[in-house]
């Protein structure tokens, strides 16, 4: 009886393999925070630098790069100077004169520049096509809309602002940049497929047609109206949509 007392009153001694166990845990958990602190250091570490990336699309930078970027203008949509200089000499490597009929630019440009330009807004032309056929829009209604286009980009009425970069916040949009240029671009409205003058660099927009504001005429003089036509498929300074997109 006296011996059951004293094995009940002695201190329970653990095994060797439950202080194998808790030694195992122990160092678990010191590898485990070391790991932590030395992810958390790396991350520091990686914010502070500005690591550069390459993919597909050409150079990347990292958040601080971007960030720096941003602040100064610079983008993946960027048009430079270079950029409209390029568009401007493959426009103006045909002869001239008016676009043949049947296509969507010369349509909208006898849409949205056959009729009276006044203070109160566009008046269109509501009488019948000259056709030829009469009824039909044809070479008489193309020149009527051409001489008003001409007309307006030398001295626009109506200018849609723009500019700055893509997708800018509406307040920071200009109504001329400065860089001499005026635009003839189309954009989706409720309506349709609409033009609209800018004296801006329309981003995001279909540059249709581009002139120095100083000498409208030299670029109806020597304007390829195939490439003015395949301009209307291509989105400038944004990402690329087909018509079918909405924009």
């Amino acid at each position: 009886q006296l011996q059951f007392h004293l094995f009940l009153l002695t201190p329970f001694a653990p095994s060797s393999r439950c202080i194998m166990s808790r030694q195992s845990r122990i160092l678990a958990l010191l590898v485990l925070g070391n790991a932590v602190y030395s992810a958390t250091q790396l991350l520091k570490y990686a914010f502070v630098s500005v690591p550069l990336t390459r993919s597909a699309n050409g150079l990347h930078l990292g958040s601080q790069g971007l960030t720096a970027m941003q602040a100064r203008g610079g983008g993946e949509y960027d048009v430079s100077d270079a950029d409209i200089e390029k568009f401007y000499s493959e426009l103006i490597t045909g002869t001239g004169g008016d676009p043949p009929k049947g296509n969507v630019v010369s349509e909208m440009i006898v849409k949205f520049f056959h009729g009276e330009f006044t203070k109160q807004g566009f008046k269109r032309y509501s009488g019948l096509w000259k056709g030829p056929p009469p009824g039909n829009i044809g070479k008489k209604d193309i020149s009527v809309g051409i001489a008003n286009l001409k007309e307006q980009m030398k001295d626009p009425m109506f200018v849609t602002k723009g500019g700055i970069s893509y997708d800018a916040p509406p307040n920071d949009l200009v109504v001329n940049d400065g860089k001499g240029w005026v635009w003839l671009v189309a954009e989706m409205s409720p309506g349709g497929m609409a033009v609209e003058l800018m004296q801006s660099v329309p981003y995001g927009k279909r540059a249709i047609l581009v002139a120095k504001q100083s000498n409208v005429d030299e670029m109806f003089a020597k304007v390829n109206w195939d490439q003015a036509i395949a301009n209307i498929g291509i989105t400038l300074g944004g990402p690329h949509r087909t018509i079918m997109d909405g924009r």
